[in-house]
């Protein structure tokens, strides 16, 4: 039996997550992700939300090296999840969304990889002279689309980090993003690009696509995108 406490990450209206669960004393159902062969385990994403009489709790999968499969507690202070949703990625494949109701046993699923396409974009970090250190540009989705999927009204926005780029001394950059326009179906979502230092991981920069009527906001999902893209840089704080 695997031992371990989850943490909850996830704040909504439904009830009190303020806590850990300690559920190593005692057996519980679980959700047993199995993973494509092809698929490094270390790569895969799984954000989730469970609801049952504890109200709701939601987490997600720490990644790990060697796995062939992932198993999620499927209870909450002992108290079992009538019901789990799970939005899941990896690298080169769509996005996979479930849904699954529980009994109070294990439950067993084999994650799928649909192949995704990508789109490669061109970018410019302007003012250039904020690259004083070796840096990469980091590309997040945010599905803002996940509190309506989940069910919830607050919280925080699932993020996947697809990809990065290494800029040069004029800001210039290249990124292959995957086409998340192909699965238009899943609601509205945006790429967030993130400037870092390399060695320390510390934030330089929040990037934003400039002249966006929108405001500061990330680079919106589409079909296709400009020839260059040209980003402002805000410092963060």
């Amino acid at each position: 039996m695997v031992r371990f406490a989850l943490c909850i990450v996830l704040l909504i209206s439904a009830g009190p997550l303020a806590t850990c669960q300690d559920i190593s004393s005692q057996p519980v159902p679980k959700i047993l992700l199995k993973l494509p062969a092809d698929i490094p385990s270390e790569i895969v994403h799984i954000n989730y939300f469970m609801t049952g009489p504890f109200g709701g709790y939601g987490g997600f999968v720490t990644p790990n090296k060697s796995r062939s499969s992932y198993e999620i507690i499927a209870a909450v202070d002992g108290k079992p999840a009538e019901r789990i949703k799970l939005i899941t990625y990896a690298p080169g494949c769509q996005i996979e969304t479930l849904d699954i109701r529980l009994q109070g046993q294990t439950v067993s699923h084999q994650l799928l990889c649909t192949p995704l396409a990508q789109k490669t974009l061109h970018g410019q970090i302007t003012p250039a002279s904020i690259l004083q250190q070796p840096s990469e540009v980091e590309v997040t989705y945010l599905a803002l689309w996940d509190h309506h999927f989940f069910g919830i009204y607050d919280g925080f926005i699932t993020a996947i980090r697809v990809t990065a780029g290494i800029p040069d001394q004029e800001g210039n950059f290249v990124v292959n993003l995957p086409d998340f326009s192909a699965q238009a179906d899943l609601g509205e979502g945006e790429f967030q690009f993130t400037l870092k230092e390399i060695k320390t991981r510390n934030v330089i920069a929040v990037l934003y696509p400039a002249g966006d009527a929108r405001g500061r906001q990330g680079l919106k999902i589409q079909a296709s995108y400009p020839p260059l893209i040209r980003f402002s840089s805000i410092p963060p704080g």
